[in-house]
């Protein structure tokens, strides 16, 4: 009876480490752009509570200086503005990297739990190298217990202050995974610069 409850407990483990699993690709940003009710429904949610507040000090932390507001639509709804003295509708006008952030945000800080398992696809494709930078800062402040994979073409963010050269990883050409520490006969140092090294054709043979 105890092992059969065990099995249970395990498998309800796994269970509910799968239901908080969260997949993200550049392309749902673009679908944000073209489903209304997804813009509603957000709107709406930060018409509530202090939730307007919070994605405003978020878009800010990212390097989005802004200003935000809701105002009451016809239908009873919100509608999302930047705020100035004539309020900017936000999704006709933000950027693609804002709009990603959004995106973002929708999916994993405004839900109430936390992903266990998270893999974002060309996370940055919209984003300029420092906001990249500080969404990497975000994502092991805010999610020190969840697994976090995301892929990039940006070797700016191949560094020591940003992750361990065994969190680094190379893809290559035939689909091979090779950790940064893994791709050399160098002891990768704290001081060395990875990037550099990169470009300088160090891990070239795993590439």
């Amino acid at each position: 009876i105890d092992r059969r409850i065990n099995d249970i407990i395990e498998f309800s483990e796994l269970e509910d480490y799968i239901k908080r699993m969260r997949f993200y690709s550049v392309n749902q940003t673009m679908m944000l752009q073209r489903t209304p009710r997804m813009m509603v429904n957000f709107s709406d949610y930060l018409g509530e509570n202090d939730n307007l507040k919070h994605f405003e000090e978020f878009l800010n932390v990212m390097g989005v200086d802004c200003e935000l507001m809701t105002l009451k639509t016809a239908e009873d709804h919100f509608e999302l503005f930047f705020k100035h003295k004539k309020p900017i509708s936000f999704f006709r006008n933000a950027s693609s990297g804002t709009l990603s952030l959004t995106n973002f945000y929708m999916r994993y800080v405004a839900i109430a739990r936390m992903p266990s398992f998270i893999y974002m696809d060309e996370f940055d494709a919209f984003y300029h190298y420092e906001m990249a930078e500080k969404l990497v800062k975000y994502f092991k402040t805010k999610y020190p217990q969840t697994q976090v994979i995301l892929t990039t073409h940006n070797t700016n963010l191949m560094c020591n202050q940003l992750m361990r050269p065994d969190c680094l990883f190379i893809l290559s050409r035939d689909g091979r995974l090779t950790a940064l520490c893994d791709a050399t006969e160098r002891e990768l140092r704290e001081g060395h610069n990875l990037e550099k090294l990169y470009i300088g054709g160090e891990f070239e043979q795993y590439e």
